[in-house]
């Protein structure tokens, strides 16, 4: 399927992540860059509460309940909005950061600027995926698929358990499933695959890009060169989102991390100032929904904002108890301190000694035996995860940082990026290094791997080094004697120039290495004609089909591309289910094994997939499934129902006597 085809659900689905979040905070009053680039944080974090209030009300997750929860709550934002006086407050432009609105010709150079950045990385990441309807490959990627047919199927998109069907209804986990929410219900898709693949060129195009400009309009507030800068920055970065919607395939926490920016963005316009208190309160509510989203999207988000913001957050806080307390509010200045430094210590306990969050930080990773090259890939922006060729570096970039970081710690009120910057890095670092080191606990909530980690070190990078690409453009201005723009454009050209085509070659290489490169990276599941054969099974096989087959050898796609059940629809792990774990061990035994034709017969099982691929021709390996993996369909008790590549499906009645 074309990119063209699907078209019109990209575009739908920009809206729906984007419209809502939007329409509720210019409601109640705030404007600007802010209102747009902290828009899809405030959606998600709607997306979230809705989703979980939903099914206790008894009312199923569509687009159209969707929609009518927006239209409540902006109904209540128009009200705040009305009572407090600040919808159409002349000032929310100077509070949300920005001392002077954009200027037409500003505007204009930016929406340039973001359709060069925005278009280049989601063009690389269209080219890198092929066709629309190629699925991603990676471990997490099979979960998420069939999650989202799950959602579509029950109408429940629930963190508290709507997940429950991946687990064979064994468990109903806390799962965070605000993306597998929103992109179940975006319209224009026929299929999730194309849906998955859509909501990651949303996200890098739009939600990422429109975080990061509201965080420079904050950052840079009387400057609008950095602003017009930044889409261009951030093109040129593969860490995220890259890296995290492919090789990693962790949708939730690049969705988490794709709204840290707006997030950002909309608590500096919250705390900065000395604005009338109701100016301050909607930007605190619209921070929160915001810091909401970012948290229901995925759990460890609290962290990666307490890791960037937790030293601005402090500054911020002090400053307007400072002010407040001058004004003679001294008894509520001691109240909240007090209030804060137990509630955030509480909050902290409860926390870490929760069992999602201690079962992140119990989680075991290897390391390098020396950071040196853990340096070296921060350096020139190369992936963590996986052993590329390196074909295109951005040490420009770096270069623009370090200009950027200059010139923040001569200015008071961005020196906290700097701090950011080096706090991410650490961190980073202390995951990817030497596993003995004490410290690196520290990394545990982010499941101790670099590469989730270095993410969070793109938001402050890009910010930085777009302050210092318009500090070069202003230095190259006056050195010339040309105009700004002129200068602009010719910083435009060499970050082009030096960065390769902002990076397109390792932007394309990253998406196909899991979509379709052979082999792909960690062990390939399905080569074009099975992909086609999965695609056949809806025809092919009976609507009561049940599949049995070990998962990394591509039958649990059947269930997100062709709606068959399998026995199986995610890699690991398998749920903690006796019958399950046998069929696993032990299916390849059903001649001699009473108790697998048992299992069978219970279950249901109607078909068998098998595939002849081994692990040293590619194949993906798992130790969890070693009675599947050498299963020979022989005999009349197996009937060939369809073929493609060296996968095969077929009919089994070895267990109907």
């Amino acid at each position: 399927m074309s990119w063209w085809a699907v078209l019109p659900g990209i575009l739908g689905l920009a809206a729906l992540w984007v419209l809502p979040g939007y329409g509720l905070l210019r409601l109640v009053g705030v404007r600007g860059l802010v209102a747009w680039g902290a828009a899809a944080p405030v959606t998600t974090g709607v997306s979230g509460v809705l989703a979980i209030g939903y099914p206790l009300v008894g009312l199923p997750w569509t687009l159209v309940t969707f929609l009518l929860g927006c239209l409540v709550l902006l109904a209540l934002a128009a009200v705040i909005g009305r009572m407090l006086g600040t919808v159409n407050e002349p000032d929310g432009l100077r509070v949300a950061g920005e001392r002077r609105p954009l200027r037409s010709a500003e505007r204009g150079w930016l929406a340039l600027t973001w359709a060069l950045g925005g278009g280049t990385l989601a063009a690389a990441m269209m080219a890198g995926i092929g066709r629309a309807d190629m699925p991603l490959q990676a471990w997490d990627g099979v979960f998420h698929l069939n999650a989202l047919w799950f959602i579509r199927e029950t109408g429940n998109a629930s963190s508290l358990g709507g997940l429950a069907p991946l687990y064979n209804d064994q468990v109903a986990p806390y799962y965070p499933a605000v993306w597998h929410g929103l992109v179940a219900i975006a319209p224009g898709f026929s299929r999730v695959t194309e849906a998955a693949n859509g909501a990651s060129v949303v996200l890098a195009a739009v939600v990422w890009i429109a975080g990061l400009v509201a965080l420079s309009r904050v950052v840079w507030p009387s400057r609008a060169l950095p602003v017009v800068l930044t889409p261009v920055v951030a093109a040129t970065y593969v860490t995220f989102p890259v890296v995290a919607v492919s090789m990693l395939g962790v949708y939730p926490f690049a969705l988490s991390t794709g709204c840290l920016p707006g997030t950002l963005a909309l608590m500096i316009a919250a705390l900065r100032g000395d604005q009338r208190l109701a100016l301050h309160a909607v930007h605190l509510l619209g921070f929160l929904a915001a810091l909401g989203g970012v948290v229901l999207a995925h759990g460890s988000g609290l962290f990666s904002w307490l890791l960037l913001a937790g030293p601005l957050l402090a500054v911020l806080l002090v400053r307007q108890g400072r002010r407040i307390w001058r004004r003679g509010h001294r008894v509520l200045v001691g109240t909240a301190g007090v209030v804060a430094v137990v509630g955030g210590a509480g909050l902290l306990v409860f926390l870490v000694t929760f069992p999602p969050v201690a079962a992140i930080l119990d989680y075991e990773r290897g390391g390098q035996d020396s950071y040196w090259g853990p340096v070296a890939s921060l350096l020139i922006d190369h992936p963590l995860i996986y052993v590329y060729p390196v074909r295109t570096v951005n040490l420009a970039v770096t270069a623009l940082v370090v200009v950027g970081a200059w010139q923040a710690v001569r200015r008071t009120q961005a020196r906290w990026l700097v701090v950011a910057l080096l706090a991410a890095a650490v961190v980073t670092l202390l995951a990817a290094g030497p596993p003995e080191n004490p410290l690196r606990v520290v990394s545990g909530f982010w499941y101790t791997q670099p590469s989730r980690v270095n993410q969070l070190l793109v938001i402050p990078a890009v910010v930085l080094a777009a302050g210092g690409a318009a500090w070069v453009a202003r230095w190259l201005a006056r050195r010339t004697a040309v105009a700004l723009p002129v200068a602009a454009a010719a910083v435009v050209l060499l970050i082009i120039a030096l960065t390769s085509g902002l990076r397109w070659a390792t932007h394309v290489e990253v998406m196909a290495s899991v979509h379709n490169h052979w082999p792909i990276a960690w062990g390939t599941m399905l080569e074009k004609e099975e992909l086609a054969m999965v695609d056949r099974a809806r025809d092919t096989l009976p609507d009561d089909a049940l599949v049995l087959g070990e998962p990394v050898n591509g039958s649990s796609y059947l269930l997100a591309r062709s709606g068959v059940d399998v026995v199986y629809p995610q890699l690991s792990p398998i749920p903690d289910s006796p019958d399950l774990v046998l069929l696993a061990t032990r299916f390849d035994e059903w001649r001699t094994n009473p108790e697998v034709c048992e299992v069978v017969r219970e279950l249901g099982v109607t078909h068998v997939y098998t595939d002849t691929l081994s692990f040293e021709e590619g194949a993906k390996w798992e130790e969890t499934t070693p009675g599947l993996r050498v299963v020979r369909p022989r005999g009349p008790e197996f009937e060939l129902v369809d073929e493609g590549g060296q996968a095969s499906l077929w009919r089994f009645t070895g267990c109907e006597r």
